[in-house]
């Protein structure tokens, strides 16, 4: 059976969101999923980076058990440019970069190109 995937749907509701997840998983690893969301001119996201990872990230994530992926989508190009955006200055995961996936109960991170590389997602998921 493929991760659990929930999804975060607005910028303001992530806490709301894990505290649920985390309630309603435990004993599941829970990894944060942070990404470029998509731009509706081309319906692709606007970061090459997170474009690359994407299929990467959602393919690993589908072939494993007792795992829930929390999508994070951080907005628009202009919204996660904003260096006010809440996500730079989150009190519990301060990211600066997309894509990230974070491990949620260890708070390590993947970053950038690193979500990409297959070898090294593997390895951040297996030291979870």
């Amino acid at each position: 059976m493929p991760a659990s995937i929930v999804k975060v749907p607005t910028i303001d509701s992530l806490h709301e969101v894990v505290a649920r997840t985390v309630e309603e998983n435990k004993g599941k690893d829970i990894f944060l999923y942070y990404y470029a969301s998509n731009d509706p001119a081309t319906g692709k996201s606007w970061c090459p980076d997170c474009v690359r990872a994407g299929p990467i990230v959602e393919k690993k994530f589908s072939e494993l058990d007792n795992v829930v992926l929390v999508d994070v989508p951080v907005g628009d190009r202009p919204t996660w440019k904003d260096l006010n955006h809440p996500y730079r200055h989150d009190e519990v995961i301060k990211i600066s970069a997309v894509p990230t996936l974070v491990h949620w109960a260890s708070k390590s991170k993947l970053v950038e190109n690193d979500c990409e590389d297959i070898a090294k997602l593997e390895q951040f998921i297996k030291r979870a």
